[in-house]
């Protein structure tokens, strides 16, 4: 099985893209809360940066996200994800994180669904579809909604440099509304039901499940290009390596 493409951007190219995203999120006259204010009529788009974490960097990102779930569902995150991410402000506190698992391995919402990953995917979309094309995203956490848009900027934007064409996640309404305020439309596959999980995990997870979660499908590509529409000419080519 061949490898993804060594796409990765470089720091520099990192930062410049993610200024050009959050000038788009953010423009002149909103806070990154989305909220208007005379002190940020005239301000610079929020200053954050975006972190991947390996070995014991992981221990305060998995400690946010934690925190996150807990305050939100009552859950209980028992196991990480592969690849942790982060979201920081220039003074270094974490204002976001999420998880990534390539479909390398078996993801965590093939149990919600009946047949594998990539024969939903390409049933919905009559493509043929490789798993090594596909990847999971899944502990979507910020402290706000305006931080919760960043990410999925910067993820659509991280994900089609890396060379993955789909992305599969669950999300609950709020996570689905901020992708819909961003002009991009995952794919609704179905329900994410508790039962789906083993009777020993379900107490764990709290209320997540009472907020309805849904299997979502996107296209990568297509989700990049949408970003491209929506914002200046020139904003996201910053990071492009490709």
């Amino acid at each position: 099985m061949s490898s993804l493409p060594n796409t990765l951007m470089s720091p520099i190219e990192i930062r410049a893209s993610l200024h050009g995203l959050l000038s788009f999120l953010f423009p002149p006259g909103k806070n990154a809360s989305g909220e208007f204010s005379a002190s940020t009529r005239t301000a610079a788009a929020p200053e954050f940066e975006l972190f991947e974490h390996v070995g014991a960097e992981r221990s305060d990102v998995e400690t946010f996200i934690s925190q996150r779930f807990a305050a939100s569902f009552g859950s209980r995150v028992e196991a990480f994800m592969p690849r942790l991410f982060s979201l920081r402000n220039r003074e270094g506190d974490i204002c976001g994180a999420f998880g990534l698992r390539s479909a390398n391995q078996k993801l965590f919402l093939e149990q919600y669904l009946d047949t594998p990953v990539n024969r939903t995917i390409a049933a919905c979309t009559g493509r043929q579809v490789e798993r090594r094309s596909i990847v999971e995203v899944g502990h979507f956490s910020g402290k706000f909604p305006g931080v919760v848009r960043a990410m999925i900027g910067l993820l659509t934007e991280r994900l089609h440099h890396e060379g993955f064409s789909w992305v599969v996640f669950t999300g609950t309404a709020n996570l689905r509304n901020a992708f819909t305020r961003m002009g991009l439309s995952p794919i609704d596959i179905q329900a994410a039901t508790v039962d789906r999980l083993p009777a020993e995990e379900r107490a764990a997870w709290g209320q997540y499940y009472e907020h309805a979660p849904r299997v979502l499908i996107g296209n990568i590509q297509e989700g990049y290009r949408a970003m491209h529409r929506r914002a200046s000419p020139g904003l996201l080519h910053s990071g492009s390596t490709s």
